[in-house]
């Protein structure tokens, strides 16, 4: 059981990104097409599960994480570019929020408003407040935190492996959506004839891989980001991306 712990710690990152890239990948199958994704009468419930599910695992990740940097003995450098990924992940719960809103509402069993105006502010009020409460939870401070309270190594492994689960599941479904039937079917529409063609995919879909899928896995970057591996194994992720974006727009 001490070899097991030990690898998934060594690992966590690892399998966070490879299983959120697979599981992205076969839900696709349960949705050929962006219009049947769109169209289904789940479509915002599929929303709003991504965005409870990663805020149930953010939390809950909180405790065992910053308890572990804090003990851990471990100089927890800086982020680089974390204004960057805080812009990036506010974008993307604000995102989330805004799509969510109908399923918000039948959650809730809160009656449309008559008002277009009085609606359309009390949703962009709650996306404001929400994405900023969500950001502040991920990228609060996860070391050198005072907690007097001690608490066992099982506890905390459980505690962090439900929370990783949750973070996984909320990701993969945003990735799914965003990825596999967002951006992949719109750069199969997109002409790739020319070198220009295929510099232009490259920097468009660079620019959203950094924005899109960084940010949301930040709270496993704080640990793994002084390995080599972690961008040797980002730079692949990406490639794979790009290939099959690559595909969907000569149509193979």
């Amino acid at each position: 059981m001490t070899a097991a712990k030990d690898y998934l710690q060594t690992n966590r990152a690892a399998l966070f990104d490879w299983i959120v890239l697979v599981t992205s990948f076969l839900l696709g199958f349960a949705f050929p097409s962006l219009k049947d994704l769109v169209t289904s009468p789940g479509f915002f419930n599929w929303m709003l599960a991504s965005l409870l599910l990663y805020i149930a695992g953010a939390a809950l990740k909180h405790l065992p994480l910053s308890y572990r940097l804090t003990h851990s003995g471990k100089t927890i450098k800086p982020v680089p570019y974390i204004i960057f990924l805080i812009v990036g992940h506010w974008f993307i719960i604000l995102f989330l929020v805004i799509l969510s809103e109908s399923a918000i509402r039948n959650l809730f069993q809160l009656a449309p408003l008559t008002d277009k105006n009085a609606a359309s502010w009390q949703l962009i009020t709650g996306a404001l407040v929400t994405a900023s409460f969500v950001t502040w939870l991920v990228y609060r401070s996860k070391s050198n935190r005072k907690k007097r309270k001690k608490y066992k190594e099982g506890f905390l492994f459980w505690m962090e492996m439900m929370a990783d689960i949750l973070l996984i599941a909320g990701v993969s479904i945003f990735s799914f959506i965003f990825w596999e039937k967002g951006v992949m079917a719109m750069l199969g529409k997109a002409p790739a004839k020319t070198m220009g063609d295929i510099w232009f995919l490259f920097v468009f879909l660079s620019i959203l891989f950094l924005f899109f899928y960084l940010p949301l896995r930040y709270l496993f970057f704080i640990e793994d980001r002084e390995r080599g591996r972690n961008r040797r194994r980002l730079l692949l992720i990406f490639a794979f991306i790009l290939i099959k974006a690559i595909i969907e727009m000569i149509g193979i």
